[in-house]
């Protein structure tokens, strides 16, 4: 788990790796504070920006497993990835920015065909406006692709903000669940933070009414059917949001509307300074708009609290309820377990898309940091599911090696309880100890 959740076209043709490689050599000759330093170009009445930043991230992931989904046997997976991310960005008077990520990523495992990797290293892609990727290998011993992580524009005015392309578009104000999260909702206990989700494709307007009040108005057009020719494009899957945010004083209230993964959504997100610290709560209803088995309403909730002590401890409490909980909903099992086989269409993508999906309905969640030392940071946190009776532990140690280089160690457990009253989310969590190591340097 990242300590951040605390605080926190056409088919492209391929590029040559080659050449990627090459730009990081030459951004490794930069000054050691690159990324802050920006080439100026003067032009008449004009002054153009340019920064380049590469990040360097490698992890080590053990992960063993009851019943292997290839085989149904107990076996050990381990994978080695590596990431090499570069960034160019190009600003014109604070008022226009171009921003990409490049990722380049390659991973060796004995598991590169399951199930289980395609959960952890694939970020599903069914319906996406922009295939934006280029797969080098993809077989049993060998992953290879290069993709374009964020890919947008940004026009800036005193009162207006636009942002078209590939983007990260989060909503609501939860640590570990945010319901209102709708556009890229997170699970607390996925292995990336929420810098290495994959982006939307979208068209993003926010508005400033004022000082203390913003709307923002967000429009994402899918395929239909996951059709390969984009000539063919439908307006049947169009993903849109409206929020607005006020603030007022140590409050902020924000609402939302939203048609997602064709399900209206209606919701309230509150938070306030109580106590020193900070209170938020969250509510989503949701009704689906699909075949009449699954288009039942239902409600996801969160309220949480955190608050840091004197002494330089981080204390977060949370809770979450899931009324769409599989256990309760069998069609929407039933689309589940489909698409963990690997299957994927347009029942399966409106029934489980742009939602938290969890087995069960109550969660709460609590979670502690602190630093150790200026270069030693701790985290701790654990989620407790009440009908699956599971106890989900997840500690993690950073040290900063030195500047702009991070190493950390992560430990995934579970204990789970007998007599439940269903089976719990951690139950693949449950068999020996998952641990993945990984290595961060920005330069």
């Amino acid at each position: 788990m990242d300590p951040s959740h605390f605080k926190r076209c056409k088919k492209m043709s391929s590029w040559n790796l080659l050449t990627i490689f090459l730009c990081l050599g030459l951004s490794v000759n930069l000054p050691k504070n690159a990324s802050a330093q920006k080439s100026e170009l003067l032009q008449e009445n004009t002054t153009s920006d340019f920064s380049f930043r590469s990040q360097y991230q490698q992890m080590f992931l053990h992960y063993p497993v009851q019943a292997y989904s290839l085989s149904s046997e107990s076996k050990t997976l381990v994978s080695d990835t590596k990431r090499l991310r570069l960034s160019p960005e190009f600003t014109i008077m604070d008022s226009l920015m171009i921003y990409m990520d490049i990722d380049n990523t390659l991973i060796h495992g004995n598991y590169l065909q399951s199930p289980e990797f395609f959960s952890l290293w694939q970020p599903p892609s069914y319906n996406d406006l922009l295939r934006l990727e280029k797969f080098f290998s993809n077989n049993q011993d060998l992953f290879l692709k290069s993709s374009l992580h964020r890919l947008f524009l940004k026009i800036r005015t005193s009162k207006l903000t636009i942002t078209a392309g590939r983007q990260l578009v989060r909503f609501g104000s939860g640590r570990l669940w945010n319901p209102l999260d709708i556009m890229n909702p997170i699970s607390p206990i996925s292995i990336q933070g929420s810098d290495d989700l994959k982006g939307i494709d979208a068209l993003r307007v926010e508005y400033f009414l004022f000082d203390t009040a913003v709307i923002s108005i967000v429009f994402e057009p899918k395929r239909y059917q996951n059709n390969d020719d984009i000539k063919n494009f439908s307006g049947e899957n169009i993903n849109s949001a409206v929020r607005i945010k006020v603030s007022m004083g140590d409050l902020e209230v924000a609402g939302l509307y939203g048609f997602i993964a064709h399900r209206h959504t209606l919701g309230i997100d509150l938070s306030t300074i109580f106590l020193n610290g900070m209170l938020r709560a969250s509510i989503l209803y949701s009704k689906p708009e699909t075949s009449p088995e699954n288009n039942i309403p239902f409600f996801q909730a969160s309220a949480g609290y955190e608050y840091t002590f004197s002494h330089g401890i981080y204390f977060l409490a949370e809770y979450f309820f899931n009324e769409n909980g599989l256990h309760y909903k069998e069609n929407l099992m039933d689309l589940f377990l489909e698409s963990r086989t690997g299957s994927m269409n347009e029942k399966i993508y409106r029934g489980l898309a742009n939602q938290f999906l969890t087995l069960n309905k109550h969660y709460t969640a609590v979670a502690l940091g602190y630093n150790i030392s200026p270069l030693f940071r701790g985290d701790f946190f654990l989620i407790y599911d009440f009908q699956g009776m599971g106890l989900f532990i997840n500690p993690t140690i950073r040290y900063n090696a030195f500047e702009n280089f991070d190493v950390s160690l992560s430990i995934l457990k579970a204990i789970l309880w007998d007599n439940a009253m269903q089976k719990s989310d951690f139950a693949p969590f449950q068999k020996g100890i998952i641990f993945y190591a990984s290595l961060s340097w920005h330069f």
